[in-house]
């Protein structure tokens, strides 16, 4: 798991909604500089990474929701409350299948055979799961919600 980024200049004597506006943006950005690893799908930790990203973005925003405005904070935490869905769906099929291949070293061809199989459903399940999570990130893109989100935080200066 990767660790979170720095808050650049974060002074605590600055005014609340000035700070809460560099956490929120670096949290934001560290979340989607792992979505081009996440889309290529080679390393899971990307997807992981990604996923622990936006839960850290979440978890801030709704710690401070009294800052933002209700109508647009609800609209922020639903899209990344469905990123977050998406992420751990395939996130958890990845743990699962590594643990089944893991497992799977350690029996006999005869005894191996019901995992194969199981393997095979996670699998499946697991590519119409990333074909769901990279559908919701082009949907993010096309709707240009990095910048829908920046004008969000600027609301709160």
């Amino acid at each position: 798991m990767a660790r979170p980024w720095k808050i650049v200049d974060l002074d605590p004597n600055e005014n609340l909604r000035i700070c809460l506006h560099k956490i929120a943006l670096t949290r934001f950005q560290e979340t989607f500089s792992y979505e081009q690893g996440t889309v290529k799908g080679e390393d899971i930790e990307a997807l992981h990474d990604m996923r622990v990203g936006a839960r850290r973005l979440r978890a801030i925003l709704r710690i401070f929701r009294e800052c933002f405005p209700k109508k647009k904070f609800k609209k922020h935490d639903e899209k990344l409350q469905g990123l977050i869905k998406s992420l751990g769906a395939v996130r958890e099929r990845d743990v699962f299948i590594q643990l089944l291949e893991e497992s799977r070293k350690s029996l006999t061809q005869r005894e191996g055979r019901g995992v194969d199989l199981l393997l095979a459903r996670e699998r499946s399940t697991r590519l119409l799961q990333r074909k769901q999570l990279l559908a919701e990130l082009r949907s993010l893109q096309r709707t240009r919600y990095a910048e829908s989100f920046s004008e969000f935080l600027k609301e709160t200066l």
